[in-house]
């Protein structure tokens, strides 16, 4: 599980910004997980204003862990401009850390990055008897790399100033089968940028049918799932559709998802395309959902209730909570615009991102407010603005 995360200079982010999932002695009031001696968060809520910088944080979390697990081997992570930084610090580095818990070892990474290349890299195990981190490696521009993995040196040469390290080494097996797995089990809704006119969502609902059509599992549970929330939906095929694609020459073929209707006996068919948002934006969440409840991970959703009734997202929020439907300790963080949900959190689930006057985002966990009560309704302080948060309106 992670423990933190903590980002400074990145988009909207100015000074350091800390996403702290790890809960004190005092604080254990609901569902979490004890790992490690810690107890932890399954669930981190960001609410506040448009353009307070919640996406942001998503997006320098989700850019973090693929740079440090695939920057070696997919080059289109590496370079300047896939790192955005706050227009007040553009002769600064970019920074982000993690603390996260692995097979029962507790590790510290850190990194470094100017103008996309790395400036510095370190990685630490704790050691139980000292409490203090270790350095497996260090890194830093201009010096020699440390390490104790006796790294072969034609393995080093791979190594470029515009990639991580520890996607090196992960991609090849430098660690044992399964350890630090924790950073791989990353799975999002928050997707990268994409050039007006050439995005088209067709993609993703092939990539849904495809995965379908390998999971049987998978493809029953969403069947069961779609009927339990009252979508109408009785069953699910598969067929092909066709589509002109202007990005590239000719017909690209897609797979498609055709879902059953069945009324007073009869059997209607409809191309998912044909269906609700709600419902297509539900179905794309429950294959991320299934993974990550199956294997652990951590899921990162921006605006998780988007396009769905308040009762559903409460059933997957509830879901995170529930130790025997979430036996992998999985994670969620996400950001949203309904503050009904934030009742059936505690305070230190739940995180205000604001503007400060250097339109920098500032993220302030509940429980660091002072007299903020364990037993509040949140959901009316925080819309009677006694915890601010909420966009400043003037009538016009």
């Amino acid at each position: 599980m992670f423990l933190n995360f903590k980002i400074t200079n990145y988009r909207s982010i100015g000074k350091e910004i800390v996403v702290n999932f790890e809960i004190s002695e005092s604080q254990r009031k609901n569902a979490y997980s004890e790992v490690g001696g810690k107890a932890v968060n399954n669930i981190a809520c960001i609410v506040g204003p448009n353009a307070s910088g919640k996406s942001n944080i998503l997006k320098a979390i989700v850019f973090f862990l693929r740079y440090i697990f695939r920057s070696y081997s997919v080059p289109s992570l590496r370079g300047e401009g896939n790192v955005d930084t706050h227009f007040c610090c553009e002769n600064a580095p970019t920074e982000f850390s993690t603390e996260f818990i692995d097979n029962q070892k507790q590790y510290k990474y850190e990194i470094g990055l100017f103008k996309g290349e790395v400036q510095r890299e370190w990685l630490g195990e704790l050691k139980e008897n000292t409490k203090r981190y270790n350095t497996i490696f260090k890194r830093e521009s201009g010096k020699r790399i440390q390490n104790t993995l006796s790294v072969n040196t034609q393995d080093l040469e791979r190594l470029r100033d515009d990639m991580s390290l520890l996607s090196l080494l992960l991609e090849l097996n430098y660690f044992g089968k399964g350890e630090l797995g924790t950073i791989k089990k990353l799975l999002t809704n928050v997707r990268p940028e994409v050039v007006i006119g050439q995005h088209n969502p067709l993609r993703r609902l092939s990539e849904i049918s495809k995965e379908l059509e390998k999971d049987k599992l998978l493809f029953e549970e969403l069947i069961e799932e779609l009927k339990n929330i009252d979508t109408g939906i009785s069953g699910l095929g598969f067929g092909k559709l066709q589509k002109i694609n202007s990005d590239v020459n000719g017909e690209e073929e897609y797979s498609a998802i055709v879902t059953k209707h069945t009324i007073d006996g009869e059997v209607h068919p409809l191309l998912l395309l044909q269906e609700s948002s709600g419902t297509l934006s539900y179905i794309d969440l429950f294959v991320h959902l299934y993974k990550i409840f199956r294997d652990g991970g951590l899921l990162i959703a921006d605006e998780l209730e988007q396009s769905l009734h308040p009762d559903i997202t409460s059933r997957i929020i509830n879901r995170f909570l529930d130790p025997e439907k979430n036996p992998n300790n999985s994670q969620i963080l996400f950001t949203t615009h309904n503050p009904w949900f934030l009742q059936n959190l505690t305070k230190t689930q739940i995180f205000i991102a604001e503007k400060n006057s250097k339109s920098e985002t500032e993220l302030t966990r509940l429980d660091d407010i002072q007299g903020v009560r364990n037993d509040e309704n949140y959901f009316i302080k925080y819309l009677a603005g006694e915890y601010d948060g909420r966009p400043k309106i003037k009538e016009a």
